[in-house]
């Protein structure tokens, strides 16, 4: 069987870690060139090079600010430039810090809103330009659980993933007349480092499956086949839509 992301192009943002490389891997492994954007360079670098090695298929890595216009800019150019189109954009990038409302800064909220949400805005407005050109393109945003229901310390966070599902609607309405869809995943606990970091550990998890209905947190992959689905044809009746990957654990709430 033909891969399903055969001839594609895909730009991951924050590629290089977590559920952006697991989806930037599960891409590639169904034929798509991969274009690795990570504020790190030197982890973007080894996570292309990881990629192109397993899959065979051609890996770029970008350096890239996605909460500044000027290097979301360049970062398309110089895709552009190597791989002549973008198909498929993953606004993956993102940063999580939960700290109590009274005890928040404007330069916390300001920092997580200009990544989360300033940069899905950011990258999603460079790379429509491009896919409107070629009448198809296929956006993803990586939102969250937390934009649809409230968790304690995630003041800007949520603001932001909510904020990145109402961009989700809007741009899927203005973009759909020239082929290109927009979606949404909102996933649950997964087990990565950036939650390893801030709120899962081995004492704790337990606690977090037993939340869901599944009785198990995700992992990277269940996220990267979800955006699989929503990248492929197998979805292009699809569009303005949040596929919530959580093992059951939103319907508890």
């Amino acid at each position: 069987m033909e891969p399903l992301l055969k001839d594609r192009v895909s730009v991951i943002t924050g590629g290089a870690r977590g559920i952006g490389k697991e989806i930037a891997r599960v891409f590639a492994l169904e034929g798509s060139k991969i274009v690795i954007v990570d504020y790190d360079m030197d982890f973007a670098i080894k996570a292309a090079e990881e990629i192109k090695k397993i899959s065979g298929m051609e890996t770029m890595a970008v350096k890239a600010d996605v909460s500044k216009k000027s290097e979301v800019d360049d970062m398309v150019k110089k895709v552009i430039a190597g791989f002549k189109k973008i198909d498929i954009l993953v606004n993956n990038a993102g940063v999580y810090k939960a700290v109590p409302l009274l005890e928040f800064t404007e330069e916390l909220w300001d920092q997580i809103i200009d990544i989360n949400l300033k940069g899905t805005f950011l990258c999603t407005l460079a790379a429509a330009k491009e896919m409107v050109k070629q009448r198809y393109g296929k956006i993803i945003n990586i939102a969250s659980c937390s934009g649809i229901h409230p968790n304690p310390g995630e003041t800007a966070y949520g603001a932001s993933k909510a904020g990145m599902l109402s961009l989700t609607r809007d741009n899927a309405f203005e973009l759909g007349k020239y082929g290109i869809y927009v979606n949404a995943i909102l996933p649950g606990m997964t087990d990565t480092e950036l939650a390893r970091a801030n709120v899962l550990n081995d004492e704790n998890e337990s606690i977090w499956a037993g939340k869901t209905a599944l009785k198990k947190i995700a992992k990277t992959t269940d996220q990267a086949n979800a955006a699989l689905f929503l990248a492929s044809r197998l979805s292009d009746h699809i569009t303005g839509e949040g596929i919530i990957v959580s093992g059951g654990e939103v319907m508890r709430q």
